[in-house]
């Protein structure tokens, strides 16, 4: 029997006009997305449809991406045997397997976001993407550039060839000016406002806990694979720990692919806006059938089979 697993993207994969059709066409969809942005302290559909440079700021762009996933979710017929989500796409996930209501998920994102973005004044960490090296060799040279005062650490572990690094600013610029003497394909700067997913966001996880502890969490009804351990998850307090500790720990995306395809899933269908974690999936194991959800087009294609 084929197992199936519903893929969330995370930061990275918004987009202008996103979930727009979904507002227009959809009625449903349209009720959906006006509840959404009613549980918000700000306007997310204006930035999602009108506003490219708001929606490119971490505060808004995490809601914006959790806005569309679960309202293309909330459009589809489909069973599936697990969830996982890359970094923020893990809410979403938590709102397929149950754990959370689409309102709190998309108030907890944006909170997480206005924190992961304020944390640091620009300029004092960042990330970098490196091309062409195995996790063992970016590891290695992020212990030989940091200091027990600047660090530099593998934050996304994304697929074979294709790791993120993550720290102070120094350490980042000094990745991407040495990368490819020190091995690497490339070494590409990336645009966020913090060096997410690395020791230095251990700040904010104490104020990012105790906002948590306002809302209600469920057990899963399907397990999802938090990107902390790559291991299935249904414990609604274990869960909670894990969405703590994920915000300075390496976002494990590879292996949880892996541990899934072990488990016997052979399906896996990305839910959201564009189609990141399918290219990524492509370069994990190119046996797997992909497909991708996000426009109505799509869900009316998918609810017809």
């Amino acid at each position: 029997m084929t197992k199936r697993a519903l893929l969330f993207p995370g930061q990275g994969a918004q987009k202008l006009g996103m979930a727009k059709d979904i507002y227009d066409e959809l009625e449903s969809g349209r009720a959906f997305l006006d509840q959404l942005n009613a549980a918000l302290n700000f306007d997310v559909l204006e930035l999602m449809f009108n506003d490219e440079a708001q929606l490119g700021l971490t505060q808004y762009t995490q809601p914006a991406i959790v806005s569309h996933s679960t309202a293309v979710l909330n459009e589809l017929t489909i069973d599936y045997d697990y969830t996982v989500g890359h970094s923020l796409g893990e809410y979403a996930a938590l709102v397929a397997s149950g754990v959370l209501t689409a309102e709190d998920a998309v108030k907890i994102v944006a909170k997480r976001g206005e924190l992961m973005a304020t944390a640091f004044p620009k300029g004092t960490g960042s990330m970098a993407a490196v091309l062409g090296l195995t996790v063992e060799e970016v590891t290695a040279i992020c212990e030989q550039l940091s200091t027990p005062e600047l660090k530099v650490e593998p934050a996304n572990l994304n697929c074979p060839g294709q790791i993120v690094v993550s720290g102070h600013q120094e350490k980042i610029d000094a990745f991407v000016r040495d990368g490819k003497s020190l091995g690497a394909k490339r070494v590409l700067p990336l645009n966020v406002s913090g060096p997410f997913h690395s020791s230095m966001m251990e700040c904010i996880a104490e104020e990012f806990g105790a906002f948590l502890e306002t809302f209600t969490f469920n057990d899963a009804v399907v397990p999802v694979v938090q990107n902390t351990t790559a291991r299935p998850v249904t414990d609604k307090d274990e869960i909670k720990q894990q969405l703590i500790k994920q915000l300075y720990s390496p976002v494990r995306f590879e292996e949880s692919i892996r541990y899934l395809i072990e488990q016997g899933v052979t399906e896996f269908v990305e839910v959201g806006p564009n189609k990141v974690l399918s290219g990524l999936i492509k370069k994990i194991d190119r046996n797997v059938t992909l497909t991708a959800l996000g426009t109505v087009e799509e869900i009316k294609g998918w609810n017809a089979q």
